[in-house]
């Protein structure tokens, strides 16, 4: 870089810059050179970052939507942008063939299950259960995408005969299948009313090896790559919509999803970055409560300024409808959807958005909460079905007929394990950073200064204000001001001095210290009385 062209730096004016880089307020005993440039005396920084942290478990995670459709439309854009640097899938990764492998049907009355998996990207594998109707349903079949949540053994989950029993007593549920098996009632009862149902894994759960669901990427190189679970799990489902399209039979204009817990989580994450799905219902996850508890449904930067209810919020204006618990969205119909049809209102549209809790039981997908998402799908898909629709009792299938993976279809060698598939991201990272390098300028400012604004905070460019400046004249002429710079409205706030010498040369130099703003002090004599200049790390290992 060169100082004196870089506009940045000569926005900073003449002399040396020295960033308090340690904390805003420092013990300044045994120390002359902190007294000289301290900023707040005995106050104390009142910067927003100081605050005491949010973590996904507290009480009130609010967010007010913007009063204008206007507004929103800008805003939209902003979280939209927000969500895609957080998963890593900004820009989005090239889509490579599926290569589906589709085998084994296990005919039902009424619809047929299918074995399924295919390569979302090279080494990267999704499994999971195909729900075809039968063919007495005519013409093009809507498309449902159900990610499973966190149950047990996903695809395989059984709540066991005494968790059963106490599902039927307590009202969740009627039939004795659908009490050891929710996941499955959904399936089937959704092919029965003629839809082509795609049930699949979230990574490291029933057939979606060898990855782990919590590990192999919890350090901080994937953290500074943008490499994590959440957004492998989300470019999944975007696949998984790729796949379901392609299929024969399956309207593309009727797509939708639906999932509960971590299951809820993706349904609204795919709405929020995919344009495709045209009705959702994302079951017990959307609330100003508790966010997610997993990391695949947690990383940096998702919720900086966000909660669930604005993530579920970019789905607008598609039908979405979603159900409460006694859980985190207990809250939902005083909490989180007033909010959501104050966003339908700037579409004209706030009967598109519903939500209805049932207190009386904790966290689930039961009867009630799944006919509640079947009539809203038989209304918004345009099944043509009388209601109320009632869920017919059905034969469970068992692990052995739903496991993907056989002695015939053998899982494929070339699927990666986590410290090869991260060595894979990282390549295709460095490629595609290189190509926006050698590409046209306003593509590299729009991908890179996109993601630059999300990890900075703040948008380009900024609206910087200095305060609380005080200057005084130190022996050899040099002036040092002490202040505060402040991004205007960010609540930031974050102490510097300025040393500009009696004869400034027209260069400038940004110092940033582990010291602190005090650091520079010292050297103002000799750094004052030679030409500025950039340099590296110093004799005693500081960068300067």
């Amino acid at each position: 870089m060169r100082p004196a062209k870089s506009a940045m730096l000569t926005s900073l004016l003449l002399g040396l810059l020295a960033v308090l880089a340690d904390a805003c307020r420092l013990p300044a005993a045994d120390n002359p050179d902190m007294e000289l440039t301290r900023v707040f005396g005995d106050g104390v920084c009142e910067d927003v970052r100081l605050e005491r942290l949010r973590t996904l478990n507290d009480k009130l995670h609010p967010w007010s939507p913007p009063d204008s459709r206007e507004a929103w439309d800008a805003e939209r854009e902003r979280i939209q942008r927000q969500v895609s640097v957080a998963l890593g899938l900004w820009p989005m990764p090239a889509k490579t063939p599926l290569r589906p492998v589709i085998h084994s049907p296990v005919e039902k009355a009424g619809y047929t299950v299918y074995r399924v998996y295919f390569e979302s990207r090279p080494g990267l594998y999704v499994t999971g259960s195909l729900y075809r109707p039968a063919n007495d349903f005519p013409g093009l079949r809507p498309g449902v995408l159900c990610p499973h949540g966190h149950w047990a053994d996903g695809r395989f989950y059984d709540a066991g005969d005494a968790a059963a029993k106490k599902q039927i007593e307590q009202g969740a549920e009627v039939f004795d299948a659908a009490a050891h098996s929710p996941l499955q009632a959904r399936m089937v009862q959704l092919a029965r009313m003629g839809c082509v149902v795609f049930h699949y894994d979230m990574i490291g759960y029933a057939d979606a090896g060898p990855l782990d669901h919590r590990t192999g990427f919890n350090d901080a190189r994937a953290e500074l790559e943008s490499e994590n679970i959440m957004g492998l799990q989300t470019w999944n489902s975007i696949r998984a919509l790729d796949f379901i399209e392609s299929l024969d039979g399956v309207d593309p204009d009727r797509l939708a999803v639906t999932g509960a817990s971590g299951g809820g989580t993706q349904t609204f994450l795919l709405a929020a970055l995919d344009d495709r799905p045209d009705v959702l219902f994302p079951a017990v996850m959307v609330s100003t409560a508790m966010q997610g508890g997993c990391v695949c449904e947690n990383a940096s930067y998702l919720r900086l300024g966000l909660n669930n209810v604005a993530l579920a919020a970019l789905a607008a204006p598609r039908p979405m409808a979603m159900s409460g618990a006694d859980d985190w969205t207990i809250d939902i119909e005083t909490l989180g959807l007033p909010e959501l049809k104050q966003v339908y209102g700037f579409y004209d549209r706030p009967e598109l958005v519903d939500a209805k809790c049932w207190p009386q039981f904790g966290h689930n997908y039961n009867l009630h909460a799944r006919t509640m998402m079947y009539t809203w799908f038989n209304q918004h898909l345009k099944l043509g079905l009388d209601e109320p629709i009632e869920e017919r009792d059905f034969e469970r299938l068992s692990r052995d007929e739903l496991t993907v993976f056989t002695v015939e279809h053998p899982r494929p060698d070339d699927a990666l394990l986590a410290e090869q598939l991260r060595a894979r991201l990282t390549e295709e990272n460095r490629i595609r950073f290189n190509e926006l390098l050698d590409g046209p300028r306003e593509e590299y400012r729009h991908v890179v200064g996109g993601a630059a604004e999300v990890l900075v905070g703040s948008r380009w460019p900024l609206d910087v204000a200095l305060s609380g400046r005080s200057q005084q004249r130190l022996a050899d002429g040099t002036n040092l001001e002490a202040g505060t710079c402040e991004v205007v409205g960010s609540g930031e706030q974050v102490p510097f001095v300025r040393l500009t010498p009696a004869k400034p040369n027209g260069q400038v130099v940004l110092w940033i210290d582990e010291a602190g703003k005090q650091a520079a002090v010292p050297a103002v004599g000799r750094a004052c009385r030679r030409r500025a200049r950039t340099v590296g790390p110093g004799d005693d290992g500081r960068q300067r």
